[in-house]
Parts: structure tokens; sequence; C-alpha cells
């Protein structure tokens, strides 16, 4: 990670903006989202704050793709998080960034979203990578009760037809997705962002 390969990534508003999946979702989950963070961060937004007071200035990277369910479901949390806890943010896709995409995988860093905070010399201080554990579970049960839809994601690139139906089955999980994080899940991701980046700043 360097410098150029940081600012060259999005604001997130830019990267919203040009979202080729799931664009209209994730701008109301984004408004959603500002509302709890007002309501419920201002606690994680202090724990990060008195992290960057005490270590020095952190900037953050998210590395995902526009078909990611689980960014989107979670950026519109994390973008106002770490706003008022004065980390600068950037959004880099993973398929137009090699250098950043083999460093996760040479560690065996397979999922995404990662979301990495970096020191002044772009050394990694701290990563958090695809949900909440609480939303990991839930995930894992809802699809060992839903084997339709591994069946259809593993012939979406072979079978049209599969392809229409995971569409629509993906939407309808998404959704569903995006309900467990408003009751609650929104708050896991905060909480554990904040103790990973605490957990950091005590090594």
């Amino acid at each position: 990670m360097d410098a150029a390969t940081f600012q060259g990534g999005f604001d997130v508003a830019t990267y919203v903006g040009g979202l080729r999946n799931y664009r209209s979702f994730v701008r109301a989950l984004m408004d959603e989202a500002a509302t709890y963070m007002s309501e419920n961060g201002s606690e994680y937004a202090e724990r990060l704050r008195r992290v960057v007071s005490a270590k020095g200035p952190l900037v953050a990277t998210i590395m995902t793709e526009d078909w990611c369910g689980d960014s989107a479901c979670n950026l519109p949390i994390i973008a106002p998080l770490l706003d008022a806890a004065g980390i600068e943010l950037r959004v880099l896709r993973g398929s137009e960034n090699d250098q950043l995409q083999r460093l996760y995988r040479d560690r065996g860093d397979t999922h995404i979203p990662v979301i990495s905070f970096w020191r002044s010399d772009f050394s990694e201080a701290a990563c958090w990578i695809e949900a909440p554990e609480l939303v990991d579970e839930r995930k894992t049960a809802w699809k060992r009760e839903n084997p339709r839809f591994t069946e259809l994601y593993e012939h979406q690139h072979e079978d049209r037809q599969a392809a229409r139906e995971f569409a629509t089955v993906y939407r309808e999980f998404l959704e569903m997705m995006a309900g467990w994080y408003r009751d609650g899940m929104w708050r896991e991701t905060m909480r554990e962002l904040a103790e990973a980046v605490e957990a950091a700043g005590r090594g």
C-alpha cells in the first residue's frame, strides 16, 4: 500500500454514484445508516478518535466489488462512522488493484469487503473483513437451510436461467441482510471495527 494507491481510490460519494450494482439500494441504506450512526454511533467514533489521538493519524481503505452484498450493507455505516472519527476513507475495487488484492490473498484473506487502517507510512495498523461475526453466523445458517442458493451461485456463469434465478434470490437475500443490519447489526459492525483498531493501538 502507498499514498498513490490510496489517493487513487474513490471517495464514498463518487463510488456510490458510480455503482454498477444495487445503487438505489445502497443510497437508501446510506440515508438510514446516517441516522442510525447519529443515534447509536458516538461511542464508537469516540473510541476510534482516542486511538488516533494517542497513536497518530490513520486513513482507511475498503477493498470491495460493486456486486458485494456485504459491502452494500456495511459501507453505509462504515462511512459515517469513520467520518465522525476523523479517519479519511477511500474505496478501491479489488479487480482494479492487483497489488492490494495480492497482499490480502497472499495472507489468506479471500473474502470482501476488506477494511484496512493504515498508518502515516502506509503500514497496516488493523484489518476487518466482510461482516460482523453474528452476521456470518446468520448467513451460514440461512444458506444451510436454503441449498438452492448455493446451487444457483455455482451454475450462474454457464447457465443463463440459473443466473436470472440467482439474481432474484440474491436480491431477496440482500434485503433480508439489510433488515439484520437495521435491527442491531450495524452496531456490531461499529463495535468490531472499534475493537480491531483499539487492539492495534495496544500493540
